[in-house]
């Protein structure tokens, strides 16, 4: 292996992967990102994701300043609150994620985003070193260089491999065969429409001002989001390739608890069509009009299920050349909606820590570093998003009336302060 390139290995070419690979070579670092996805096409998926400020300086850290001004570019009108109502939209709590006339950071914001406008930003001007259609299987190292195969028969070495292929990670496999991940036992059906006049008559109130978790008895939550595209600031346009082929304005849903209660026991999820839309309209019976009204608008080919999975905690591994990055270490739920910010702290933080010591002849120091960290605020991330999970999927009556409670007081005492909007 003495003349392997001295290049970062990059296994994965999503929204981490890609992050990663971009700090990487913005900090002189050759890297290679090799992705399964035959090519950026497959990256159709054009749902809303929500860039908290975390997760905005990560990517303000990894870009060049031009292409961090393409994602302001590509951003959507961002979130001013958070809203918890009743399945009959009563309020039960809302917090401003932005306080009312403060400016925004130019970097650390708020943003809303499609996931592939993202990741064609993030793809933008490292394209030669990102190779499609290459799917790792396993690696070898000797503890200096490291050598990654692929399922096509191909091969690849550099001095350092990072696994950031997602849940199903073949490199976490390999590296920490004992980390699992766990079925929560919690489903989701989702759907996206888009926001003619007619849906807009339909939304409720507070989600003009941002996102709304809508608890309903019997352990089922309903989550709604818009993504409005915003005109920025100084007039630039995202060139026509980065826009995603189902570009406009749109609502998001998603409906998640029980199996039992959403009518998807038994089930493995990734079902989609007509019969998850038809689980849907019966989940949502006896709610307010509105909501059955915009599920019943949803075209059933966007309806789709999830089986929601996290990962286990793991505790500190010996540290090697290879490492992992984002949901192949740390999956969780969406019910925070920061696993995406979660990966963009991890690539910053090892794109940083590699940079420092590049080309030194020990890179594990800074290696043992990002895992000690990213262990830390990454399992936090797990374990507040499984305890908002189980919150809002409560099928107990007298807890799901605490939990009412909990929010509606919580609403009432803390408006006092300006936190909160009215």
């Amino acid at each position: 292996m003495a003349a392997i390139p001295s290049r970062v290995l990059i296994a994965g070419g999503g929204i981490g992967g890609l992050c990663l690979a971009q700090g990487l070579r913005r900090a002189g670092i050759e890297v290679t990102v090799f992705e399964r996805a035959s090519s950026p096409e497959e990256f159709r998926e054009g749902y809303r994701l929500h860039i908290d400020p975390e997760g905005s300086r990560a990517l303000h850290d990894c870009l060049p300043p031009d292409r961090f001004d393409l994602l302001r570019a590509a951003c959507g009108r961002p979130p001013l609150a958070f809203a918890f109502l009743t399945e009959r939209l009563r309020t039960l709590m809302s917090v401003d994620v932005v306080r009312p006339g403060a400016r925004p950071d130019p970097v650390a914001a708020h943003r809303s985003l499609n996931r592939y406008t993202l990741r064609q930003v993030l793809l933008d001007g490292i394209e030669e070193h990102v190779r499609f259609g290459k799917e790792l299987v396993r690696y070898e190292t000797d503890g200096r260089q490291v050598a990654a195969y692929f399922a096509d028969g191909t091969e690849a070495s550099g001095r350092v491999l990072v696994g950031a292929e997602g849940g199903r990670s073949r490199v976490r496999a390999q590296l920490l065969p004992h980390a699992e991940r766990i079925d929560t036992g919690v489903v989701s059906i989702g759907g996206r429409l888009p926001l003619t006049s007619g849906v807009r008559a339909l939304l409720p109130e507070r989600l003009g001002r941002g996102p709304v978790m809508v608890l309903a008895p019997g352990g089922i939550n309903m989550f709604l989001a818009l993504h409005e595209q915003e005109e920025p600031d100084d007039g630039a346009r995202l060139p026509e390739r980065m826009l995603p082929p189902d570009r406009g304005d749109y609502l998001v849903w998603a409906l998640t608890g029980w199996p039992q209660a959403l009518g998807l026991a038994g089930t493995s999820g990734g079902e989609r069509g007509a019969v998850p839309y038809r689980l849907a309209l019966e989940a949502t019976r006896g709610w307010d009009d509105r909501l059955q009204r915009l599920v019943a608008m949803t075209d059933p080919a966007t309806v789709t299920t999830l089986t929601i999975r996290t990962a286990a905690a793991v505790k500190p591994w010996p540290t090697t050349n290879v490492t992992v990055i984002g949901d192949a270490i740390h999956s969780m739920p969406p019910s925070r909606g920061v696993g995406a910010n979660i990966a963009l702290r991890d690539a910053s933080l090892l794109a940083r820590n590699l940079a420092a010591a590049w080309p030194g002849r020990d890179l594990l120091p800074a290696i043992a570093d990002y895992e000690r960290r990213m262990r830390r605020y990454g399992f936090a991330a797990v374990r507040a998003s499984m305890s908002t999970l189980r919150m809002s999927v409560t099928a107990n009556p007298l807890a799901f009336a605490l939990v009412k409670a909990m929010l509606r007081g919580s609403h009432a005492m803390l408006r006092l302060t300006g936190g909160f909007s009215r």
